[in-house]
């Protein structure tokens, strides 16, 4: 169905009105490659080899264990032992490396206790890995049932027991992921863009990415799913995230307006245009962490992911640092939901899940995911989708939706004009600016309750606020029994 666009009658606006083909999905899956088909068969002389070593190793420190079977997965194998009565399921944990050396494997994961069991998953790279295809995923039958209960589906890939796992972006609202390089991260972002344009039409969906790399998303400019060029610079990549926040503020009064209380309410009671999705992919956090004005990209991404899930707003921030000073407790505590590639030290898997094991990762595609509903990371295969399908699609993509159309047509122009400079008084954002005193303290006590300390001059440099408003901040705390009256120098002792 060929684009329909119609100029409307104001004579200052220039960007027409655009109506896209509302067909879905939006692209045959059928010009992705498939991996159906693919053996996962191990030689049984290699697992008989890996049991015996692994029985060897621990009886050297005098812990007998039975083995009780493997679970070969796409790419890992799993072996599953049975410590004898007595043994403390601790020991093998503290005896990682000497089981990993006898096993002669360059990666190994250790889940000790099975959760409900008592038995101890040991598991080590499998041999001849099988590589997961992100077109498989999406013609398969558990993606188009996800497909008919939301349309922001995101293909996490396989489990290690060969179980699609997909979740939604909606339930998250927020996603924050960490990896080091060539672990296979800039794949699962070609992942999960490519599954929402999948189930969205660009009337519907609508991207705006943030590539200090340059290369990374580059495949995407031009098409009708962007609001705006894709952005290499840091300090643009600052004037995108506040204009983010200040349309976010704008969809606020509009429910407010219409007396609802999110977009598909609000989409329902409109006669004229819907409002769209808008999702924020920042592939290197870092680089606008180091660019100076790291207090205001904080602050921003900390608004939207505490405020924007009801007005169909999502970050996706991603980063190969994962430290403390990239990964503040703030942008943390506001993005629950985290994917950790292989990073190189427990350190880093420490900032972005909160444990260990990340760092034991295999390096292409293997990931553990989080959210507020796991106890546990879950580990999982990243599909695969190369550089030839993703190109072919984006092709297909603008043959359908760009026949008419260039990228002036579609690109907003009120962001162009913010990009460009045009706009003199950029607004600054920060927390004593814009921020309501409740704000002040729901972030004033989150502060206290990560570094543990409360004081007056600790709210004022951690959230950039005078001392009188700091000492108010502290007494309103104190009000609410979250921490114990001064006395005298001592430090006030928290209840949290």
């Amino acid at each position: 169905m060929e684009e329909k666009i119609h100029e409307k009658e104001e004579p200052n606006k220039t960007r027409p009105n655009i109506s896209f083909s509302k067909d879905k999905p939006t692209f045959d899956t059928s010009i992705m490659h498939s991996g159906v088909g693919e053996s996962t068969t191990i030689d049984e002389k290699f697992l008989m080899e890996k049991a015996k070593a692994l029985q060897d190793k621990l009886m050297e420190f005098n812990v007998p264990i039975r083995i009780e079977w493997f679970d070969i997965w796409p790419s890992i194998v799993q072996i599953r032992i049975k410590p004898d009565a007595g043994i403390k399921i601790s020991t093998i944990e503290w005896l990682k490396n000497d089981i990993a050396s006898s096993l002669r494997v360059k990666s190994m994961r250790i889940i000790a206790p099975i959760p409900g069991t008592d038995a101890v998953w040991i598991q080590i790279p499998n041999p001849k890995p099988t590589i997961v295809r992100l077109g498989d995923i999406l013609s398969s039958s558990e993606f188009a049932e996800s497909m008919k209960k939301n349309e922001t589906n995101l293909s996490l890939g396989k489990a290690i027991d060969g179980s699609i796992i997909i979740k939604s972006l909606e339930d998250m609202p927020h996603l924050l992921v960490a990896w080091a390089t060539w672990s296979g991260k800039s794949v699962w972002v070609n992942d999960f863009i490519l599954s929402l344009m999948y189930q969205n039409t660009p009337s519907e969906l609508k991207f705006l990415m943030v590539d200090p790399k340059q290369v990374e998303l580059e495949f995407y400019a031009g098409l009708p799913y962007l609001l705006a060029p894709i952005v290499t610079d840091p300090d643009k990549a600052l004037r995108l995230l506040k204009w983010s926040v200040n349309e976010m503020e704008k969809r606020y009064t509009k429910l407010k307006e219409k007396r609802v209380k999110n977009i598909d309410e609000y989409n329902a009671k409109v006669m004229g245009e819907k409002m769209y999705r808008i999702v924020f992919v920042i592939d290197e956090l870092a680089d606008l962490m180091m660019s100076g004005s790291k207090k205001e990209v904080e602050t921003c991404i900390t608004r939207i992911a505490q405020k924007a899930r009801a007005v169909w707003m999502h970050l996706i921030v991603a980063t190969q640092r994962p430290s403390v000073n990239v990964i503040t407790g703030l942008i943390k505590a506001n993005i629950p939901t985290r994917i950790a590639f292989w990073v190189v030290s427990e350190i880093d898997s420490r900032t972005i899940l909160g444990k260990q094991w990340a760092e034991s990762l295999l390096w292409r595609w293997d990931l553990l995911y989080m959210d507020t509903n796991t106890r546990d990371a879950i580990r999982i295969q990243a599909p695969f989708v190369d550089t030839d399908e993703t190109e072919e699609i984006v092709q297909k993509l603008k043959d359908k939706y760009m026949k008419w159309l260039s990228e002036d047509d579609v690109y907003d122009p009120e962001i162009m004009e913010i990009l460009a400079g045009k706009v003199q008084n950029m607004w600054s954002i920060g927390p004593s600016d814009g921020w309501s005193d409740q704000e002040l303290v729901e972030q004033a006590i989150l502060i206290i309750a990560q570094t543990r300390k409360a004081s007056a001059t600790l709210l004022q440099r951690k959230l950039g606020v005078g001392f009188a408003r700091a000492a108010r901040l502290m007494d309103i705390i104190e009000e609410r029994w979250i921490i114990w009256p001064q006395d005298g120098a001592k430090p006030r002792d928290i209840y949290l």
